[in-house]
């Protein structure tokens, strides 16, 4: 009901084409006639069979489409399936998947739809049924083929899932009691099946697999047996008032009503699927994310959102994934309140960190299993706490199969879903009492070996539910899915407990109002004020789109606030004559500063909190916490507001050393400075603190060392309970600090810190000779940075300059080259490569300076400069590493007991004594 006319075509034009073509796989021969097609189809009580009704039951449709079907007819006549499929069974499944790529990609980008393998299939559909056949977990000997057991695909795509239950069932039936016991096993359990799914495409295809399956195991070629496959979104509001459709139209109908039904009513025991992944879904959750008003039925999704107190809030947006959304539902459904007469909702309580009783609220016989392939961002992701703590809840066990141990972007022959970048993970949660225990589930782990998708999918095949290979998680209920590490990582504090706030960096949702240098900037605002055409600057502007129109920020949309700092311009752009707001330096990408217009009509979010607390005091540390590091310093600090790339041009978080411009009040915890400060029994500030991160792991020592534990995303701080050692690091991190801004934070001459740009040792720097210098003739912009190893030469264009370390032309951010990123942002040549169906970014970008400046020069010595020195500083961060992980430290748990990761700072009420005793903890890493 809710899809475009557009939508609504499109997808009945893929139903008509592939029931064709699956006609064709069965021999139909088009040429004889489209209803003919129809009368054989319509026996299979299929959707294609009712799409083709609507044409031949309607004399008028088939004259109008006359030329169109009989092109497509003679096309797909032509067509001989055994050759195209090659007799692969499992050839429809990765034809439509490919055919989508194809046909529309952004329809695939948009539902997610990335299928999967078979071989992943029969081991989540094996893995379910042992679990149902254990004794000492569910105790139903016949396993899937029980008649206590209803399983759902939410998300059926081209019924993989379901197909691969069929045959479970049906080969350890045959197993069991021999080939003849299979007919009439299957037949009984087709009734327990259920998919649903929301595009026609491969629903067609999904009935007619189902439908050619099941007369094989049924053993009769003329069998129709009554599947429940339903066109139907999932994520639908189940208490929707029914909408009226013509009589023509009432297939489709129906399937939502009964749909709706199950939903309602029926009780799932199993839910399994792959559901599709798409983030930044906000408003595509349907009722699970809005809930309805009419039955004043909350929306599901709010159980699992953080409380603010949890101070987590500002990574919460990350649940609007319809993948999130999916496991949502399936909880709700098998755990929860989703179906069966008389069964209670969940009473709205909220889960600490010991939780309420597990039994509190949960409704009677809701045994049961979800099992699903995702993207594996919520086992470990700060905003998924009260997530994990809910499933940890409703599950007695959780099983976690990390299919991605290489982490983000992985080599493509590695990956599971070759065209999905992100990790991903088989999660399979059981509840096998219908009452629970009192403790959170166990949570057990284990991760596929590293390497071929062909090496994964055989390790898949051998694993079992009881075999040595899991390990076993921490029990807290926040906390994430994945084991502590077998050294001391486990016990140092996870960056997101340090810090009151920490936020996304500035999104300035279009590129032409950033630029290396001012004059850009200028002329780019007076190219757009002098277009005439109004359509012709809102192009210029390039607005961000919704729906086809411009969304956010627009040229004709006014500014109730600014940026703290900076001037107010309320009226809309169109209409302002006045010249630009002042360009501010900015700080683009580690090592990267450049310029940006500070207004609020251009930026799309500009993150206020950041500009309001700026102040030449203030300090910004930037790090990944949704993807893995690789290589280079695990934290990077800017002087300057910093953008939501900041770190290497990947997104990442932003964490101020302040929470106000008067530099008053810390933004690191009180209870943690305290907490520190009483264990070392000298004075702490926030600056001390932040200074002995950056010692500790702002160098490409820390991520080496922790290689295996940063494949999980996430970072934790080793915190020395050696006064000694933690005045060494404050000396050392000041200095990390004060090269990351360039001079600008953390200066002091005497300890060697002047104020301005730093500066190598003579004889050790950078220099550029008489016949390097790099040209500022516009024949002669350079447009490649290249580096001579043996002449410790870094070229640009036809210019260079010497004596520059091999190590500092090397110097990486986690897979972003420093230096040939930065030139890549001020060479001739500025363009990037456009990905997927993104726009064009806006011709304003275009604007640059005709010739290198001086200024270009000026900056790149600038950052040779620093990351030399950084380069030298690198062996003893290495050592004192070494000697802060092989001392005392503080523990984290018991850093959490004393009060030290409270959002309030307000301790536990104990002796200091006391306190300082159960802080410490020794560990060698």
């Amino acid at each position: 009901p809710s899809a475009t006319d557009e939508a609504f075509a499109d997808g009945y034009a893929q139903a008509v084409t592939f029931g064709l073509l699956m006609a064709r796989a069965r021999d139909i021969v088009l040429a004889d006639g489209l209803d003919r097609v129809a009368r054989e189809l319509r026996h299979t009580n299929t959707l294609i069979g009712a799409a083709l009704r609507l044409l031949t039951d309607d004399a008028d449709n088939e004259a109008a489409l006359k030329t169109s079907l009989a092109t497509l007819t003679r096309v797909l006549d032509a067509v001989h399936w055994l050759a195209v499929g090659k007799g692969n069974p499992e050839a429809w499944l990765y034809f439509y998947e490919d055919f989508l790529s194809v046909y529309d990609n952004d329809l695939r980008k948009k539902t997610g739809s990335y299928y999967t393998p078979p071989e992943v299939v029969r081991a989540m559909v094996r893995l379910v049924d042992e679990a149902l056949r254990s004794g000492e977990r569910f105790a139903l000997p016949d396993g899937l083929a029980s008649p206590d057991v209803t399983i759902a695909d939410p998300a059926t795509g081209t019924g993989t899932f379901l197909l691969g239950v069929l045959r479970r069932i049906a080969q350890t039936t045959a197993a069991d009691q021999g080939p003849g016991a299979v007919p009439a096993v299957v037949g009984a359990a087709v009734s327990r099946l259920i998919g649903f799914e929301m595009q026609f495409g491969p629903f067609a295809v999904a009935q007619l697999r189902l439908l050619a399956e099941l007369r094989t195991l049924l053993d009769d070629p003329d069998a129709v047996p009554a599947t429940r496959l339903f066109v139907t979104d999932t994520l639908g509001n189940p208490y929707a008032e029914e909408e009226y459709l013509p009589q023509i139209l009432m297939p489709l109908g129906e399937s939502r009503r009964r749909a709706n039904a199950i939903k309602r009513q029926e009780k799932i025991t199993v839910v399994i699927g792959n559901p599709p992944y798409k983030e930044k879904a906000k408003g595509l959750g349907g009722w699970i994310e809005s809930g309805s008003a009419g039955n004043e039925i909350a929306a599901p999704l709010r159980r699992w959102m953080p409380p603010s107190d949890w101070s987590v809030g500002a990574h919460a947006k990350h649940l609007r994934n319809l993948y999130v959304y999916f496991w949502r539902w399936a909880t709700w459904k098998v755990f929860g309140d989703g179906g069966g007469p008389g069964i209670e909702s969940h009473a709205p309580d909220r889960i600490g960190d010991g939780g309420p009783s597990r039994t509190e609220g949960r409704p009677p016989n809701r045994r049961g299993i979800v099992s699903f392939i995702t993207v594996a961002g919520f086992l470990s992701g700060p905003g998924f706490q009260k997530m994990r703590a809910e499933l940890r809840r409703d599950a007695d066990e959780i099983r976690v199969i990390d299919c991605s141990p290489e982490g983000h972007q992985p080599e493509v022959p590695t990956r599971i879903f070759q065209g999905v970048q992100q990790p991903v993970c088989i999660v399979m949660a059981l509840r096998s009492t219908d009452a629970g225990s009192s403790a959170p589930a166990q949570v057990l782990y284990r991760a596929l070996p590293s390497g071929h998708r062909t090496e994964k999918f055989e390790a898949l095949c051998a694993v079992t539910l009881d075999d040595d290979g899991w390990t076993e998680c921490p029990p807290d209920s926040r906390a994430s899915f994945f084991p502590r590490s077998a050294g001391a990582w486990g016990e140092f504090a996870a960056l997101e407990d340090l810090f009151v706030y920490d936020g996304s960096g500035v999104m300035p949702g279009r590129t032409w109002v950033i630029a290396p240098d001012r004059d850009s900037l200028e002329r780019r605002w007076e190219a757009l004020q002098s277009e005439a055409d109004t359509e012709q600057k809102q192009a210029l502007f390039h607005p961000h789109l919704r729906g086809g129109k411009p969304g956010d920020k627009h040229v004709h949309k006014p500014l109730r606030q600014g940026l703290h700092g900076h001037e107010l311009r309320s009226g809309p752009v169109a209409s302002d004559t006045g010249a630009v707001v002042p360009p501010v330096r900015y700080g683009h990408r580690s090592f990267d500063r450049q310029w940006i217009i500070p207004d609020g009509r251009l930026i799309n979010q500009p993150n206020p909190t950041l500009w309001r607390i700026h102040s030449s005091r203030q300090v910004y540390m930037t790090a990944l916490q949704a993807h893995a590091l690789t290589a280079g310093p695990a934290v990077t600090f800017s002087g300057l507001v910093p953008d939501l790339h900041h770190y290497n041009g990947r997104g990442g978080r932003v964490f101020p050393l302040w929470a106000d411009r008067e530099h008053r009040t810390p933004n690191l915890k009180a209870g943690l400075l305290r907490a520190v400060a009483e264990a070392l029994g000298v004075a702490v500030s926030a600056p001390d603190l932040m200074a002995c991160f950056a010692a500790v792991a702002a160098h490409p020592a820390y991520t080496a060392r922790f290689r295996s534990d940063l494949v999980q995303p996430g970072l934790r701080f080793p915190i020395t309970a050696d006064a000694d050692l933690f005045a060494e690091a404050v000396e050392i991190g000041r200095e990390i600090i004060w090269l990351h801004c360039f001079g600008d934070r953390f200066a002091d001459p005497d300890a060697g810190r002047p104020g301005g740009p730093p500066r190598m040792p003579e004889g050790e720097r950078p220099f550029i000779s008489k016949d390097g210098a790099i040209s500022t003739r516009p024949e002669r912009f350079p447009n490649r940075i290249e580096y001579d190893t043996a002449a410790r030469r870094l070229k640009v264009g036809d210019g260079f300059i010497d004596n520059v370390p091999p190590a500092v032309w090397e110097y990486e951010v986690s897979g972003k080259q420093v230096l040939v990123q930065w030139f890549s942002y001020r060479r001739y040549d500025r363009s990037r490569p456009i990905i997927g169906d993104r726009r064009p970014p806006s011709a304003l970008e275009r604007v640059q300076p005709e010739v290198w400046l001086a200024d270009y020069t000026t900056e790149l010595m600038n950052v040779l400069h620093v990351l030399g020195r950084l380069v030298a500083l690198e062996p003893r961060q290495a050592d004192l590493l070494s000697r802060i992980c092989g001392g005392l430290l503080m523990n984290a748990d018991n850093l959490r007991s004393c009060g030290a990761f409270d959002a309030s700072g307000i301790a536990r009420r104990r002796s200091a004594d006391e306190r300082q005793r159960s802080l410490l903890g020794s560990a060698n890493a």
